[in-house]
């Protein structure tokens, strides 16, 4: 297969790749597939609010007795975290973040907070490099997020509460949010996805074996595209940026 991206010698023209994901959580792979790859978000999930069962939850979480610190993987998870401890008058702990952002929306509510990482698994590799036996860290997330970041937690010696604050549920066909990134499929050169959750959404939109190369962030995923009769091209052996942009070179090796 003739690798995208280049055009004579020494110019890169970057190739499209549809990238199933928020645009403000992309920034890491953009710059991990450039030059070669522009990438072009599809949004597929939109933010929802927890069940009623899931607050109580995340207040008995946060209620935890000898909180070290608050994992936030993503910024959806401050304001839910922050109402929890305020309307039960709990003092927050600092926060670890994964990205800048994160960490900004964090600080924006009154949090002590600092990102340890771009993405979730090096974030989480950063921090258990400090050395975290005998800690306590809860973690905000959405209803059926990764478990890979906070098993690098648990394996370094945290203790790691898992809580969901939001959960997220697949966008319709004429949700302006996915119109940019459903345009450039016919035309991509792949479709990254990072999550079973994606497979089910993009395929309530689109047939999946008309789909340009799908390219899975790990095994998870990727059996996910499997049994709906779209197996992924290439696998990411690490579900981080370098990850994914090895996947890819392995479907369009540089040449």
């Amino acid at each position: 297969m003739a690798a995208p991206g280049v055009s004579g010698p020494g110019t890169v023209v970057p190739v499209r790749v549809v990238a199933t994901r928020n645009p403000d959580e992309l920034g890491a792979y953009v710059r991990a597939l450039a030059p070669r790859f522009e990438v072009v978000a599809l949004p597929l999930l939109a933010e929802q609010p927890p069940e009623p069962t899931e607050v109580i939850a995340l207040f008995e979480a946060v209620s935890t007795p000898g909180l070290t610190a608050l994992w936030l993987a993503s910024a959806r998870a401050v304001a839910p975290v922050v109402a929890a401890l305020q309307t039960l008058g709990i003092a927050p702990p600092p926060a670890y973040t994964v990205g800048a952002r994160t960490a900004a929306a964090a600080r924006a509510a009154g949090l002590v907070a600092e990102s340890v990482g771009d993405d979730g698994v090096a974030a989480a590799q950063a921090l258990a490099a400090r050395g975290l036996a005998g800690t306590t860290l809860l973690a905000p997330r959405a209803e059926g997020g990764r478990d890979d970041a906070l098993a690098i937690l648990t394996e370094a010696g945290a203790t790691v509460i898992p809580a969901v604050a939001y959960r997220m549920a697949p966008r319709a066909a004429d949700d302006p949010a996915v119109a940019a990134g459903l345009a450039a499929l016919p035309t991509a050169a792949a479709c990254l996805v990072f999550a079973p959750s994606q497979v089910a959404a993009l395929a309530a939109l689109i047939d999946l074996g008309r789909a340009p190369p799908l390219v899975a962030i790990g095994p998870t995923t990727a059996a996910a595209l499997a049994a709906h009769g779209a197996p992924a091209r290439a696998v990411a052996a690490t579900p981080d940026p370098a990850g994914m942009a090895a996947a890819l070179a392995a479907v369009y090796p540089p040449g």
